[in-house]
């Protein structure tokens, strides 16, 4: 993979805020997801449902919903990871680097792995798992999808990844985040896009 740490940096929104909008229309976004996903085994207890379970973002180690991320340029090329909850009280900030580059993670493609520095052995961000932001988070300003990654996190690569196999330990846990500067408009087309339907140019009169 190649890292570019532009792509990176800004606001970053817990997808899990998508599924507990109470915004209309991100609703109205749902209900078609909701009808396009009813035929398929995998959405059996319906979309919400499966991207709740899949999304997750509490843990072992945390118990709190996360908010999203503020990450800013550190030296080096390294990031500054700001950890925020539901409610945008701080969980703890630290600095990242690229450690490694996990061949079949997530999507059983290419991950980042990156490593906090200067942090307790135990803190449960010491470890960040991530895809790379896809499309990079320009793409919008052309049209393109709002950026988003899915990601895993631990205090430990050990409670991320099977030492032996190499393989991820849960590989159904696929926590999201997604630009935090998005409108409703793309936020509304990142749940159409999950389910194959057409984006909405503006939002529909409802």
């Amino acid at each position: 993979m190649i890292y570019t740490q532009s792509d990176w940096l800004g606001r970053w929104q817990n997808f899990e805020s998508y599924i507990h909008s109470t915004d209309p229309h991100m609703q109205a976004a749902w209900q078609d997801a909701e009808a396009a996903a009813a035929a398929l085994p995998m959405f059996k207890n319906g979309a919400k449902a499966f991207w709740q379970m899949a999304c997750v973002t509490t843990s072992i180690g945390n118990p709190r919903t996360l908010g999203g991320w503020n990450i800013t340029p550190a030296d080096g090329e390294k990031l500054c990871i700001e950890w925020l909850a539901d409610d945008g009280t701080p969980l703890g900030k630290a600095v990242y680097h690229l450690d490694s580059v996990l061949e079949r993670g997530l999507e059983g493609k290419e991950n980042a792995l990156f490593v906090a520095e200067d942090v307790a052995a135990d803190w449960p961000f010491r470890c960040l798992l991530a895809m790379e932001p896809m499309p990079p988070r320009a793409a919008r300003q052309t049209g393109g999808l709002l950026s988003h990654l899915h990601f895993q996190y631990a205090s430990s690569l050990e409670h991320l990844i099977d030492p032996d196999t190499h393989a991820l330990r849960s590989p159904m846990w696929y926590a999201t985040m997604c630009d935090g500067d998005g409108t409703l408009l793309e936020q509304c087309n990142i749940v159409r896009a999950l389910h194959r339907l057409p984006t909405w140019d503006e939002l529909p009169e409802l």
